[in-house]
């Protein structure tokens, strides 16, 4: 009788090992509209983190130490055989995170103390020094925070979690380096780091590109030739010749400078971008519609920056695919860019609008 209750003990913790949500929306707690499921729904199907045999995920809850160890030990595929005991006062051998703390702090990402307190948080400023040691990221561009000085435990590492926009800190200007993290808030920023990319969204002036265009405006639809024009001292511009018949279409607008890239339909009476981003691209929302700037109203996120997409017949991977919703319109818009080529495809509410048809080279 024994031996057939340690079966189903082990039968029933292996289920609950397994059955694991899919998406962020299945979690009882997080809805599928809030602004870090991208980043939740990313570190769920790379099996970093599962959420509680309830179906929650208790996004509000604070991190423990010990999670971050065991999520940063996963995220970076750590070994956890054959590790070297740090000798923390508080975590035994027999502790059941004794492997990714050890294996962690094997890695330097922690720092070798008497105590690991593994049930305690994590600071901001803490994080910032978990993903910089844990990511090897870099970025010393100044970045003013109102509660953050060169005094400030983890300045540097603050510094470069900035610059890689994976936190950007409050809308009062703020960084809160001593508030503690949530589990929701601990995923985003870990699955960002995961998924830094700076690609070249330009097109390449050595080409000319030829799209298929189906113009929402009209009904109809056109081929589009692309030749790269000028710099305006600011923008490449890039001339439109409408080969299907005598439409005129206005010049493109491109910006990039390694940490902006934007783009605009040339108009002598206003010099707004319809799209402008920042750089580095990571998953998630990286513009906000409450957010002042150049695009106020809408809502970008990026959904991946390592997919994949068919167009033209080619087909194209590391693509990063982002989406932008608006605040005022009803219309989702999906791009598709590809590194050191460009826009390859953009969707309007799931219909092609621009697709690369081919490139020639000059």
């Amino acid at each position: 009788m024994k031996t057939i209750s340690r079966i189903l003990i082990v039968v029933l913790m292996f289920g609950l090992l397994q059955i694991q949500p899919a998406y962020a929306a299945s979690f009882k707690d997080v809805s599928s509209d809030n602004t870090l499921s991208t980043e939740i729904d990313y570190l769920v199907e790379k099996g970093i983190i599962k959420g509680y045999p309830n179906g929650t995920f208790k996004p509000n809850d604070y991190v423990t130490r010990a999670q971050v160890a065991v999520m940063i030990t996963r995220a970076l595929g750590l070994k956890t055989t054959n590790v070297k005991n740090p000798k923390y006062q508080d975590v035994p051998t027999s502790h059941v995170y004794y492997k990714e703390i050890a294996a962690t702090q094997n890695a330097g990402i922690f720092d070798a103390t008497k105590k690991f307190n593994p049930n305690g948080t994590l600071s901001r400023a803490d994080m910032a020094i978990v993903l910089q040691r844990a990511f090897k990221l870099t970025g010393k561009s100044p970045y003013y925070f109102t509660d953050v000085t060169e005094k400030t435990p983890g300045y540097k590492e603050i510094l470069a979690v900035a610059n890689n926009n994976i936190s950007r800190g409050y809308q009062d200007g703020s960084f809160k380096p001593k508030m503690p993290l949530t589990r929701a808030h601990f995923s985003a920023f870990v699955a960002r780091a995961m998924t830094l990319s700076k690609p070249n969204l330009l097109k390449d002036p050595a080409y000319q590109y030829s799209y298929a265009y189906y113009s929402p405006e009209d009904g109809r639809r056109y081929t589009l030739n692309y030749q790269y024009s000028h710099n305006d001292n600011k923008n490449d511009v890039w001339s439109i010749a409408n080969m299907t018949n005598n439409k005129q279409f206005q010049d493109e607008l491109l910006y990039y400078d390694g940490f902006v890239y934007a783009q605009a339909i040339a108009q002598d009476y206003s010099s707004h971008y319809d799209f402008y981003i920042g750089l580095p691209l990571r998953i998630g929302v990286i513009v906000h519609e409450d957010d002042e700037g150049p695009v106020n109203g809408n809502r970008i996120t990026v959904q991946t920056t390592n997919g994949t997409v068919r167009a033209g017949g080619v087909n194209y991977k590391n693509v990063a695919i982002l989406e932008e919703r608006f605040k005022y319109i009803d219309v989702v818009k999906t791009y598709y860019f590809v590194d050191g080529i460009g826009l390859v495809k953009e969707l309007h509410d799931g219909e092609v609008v621009f697709e690369l048809l081919k490139r020639t080279a000059n």
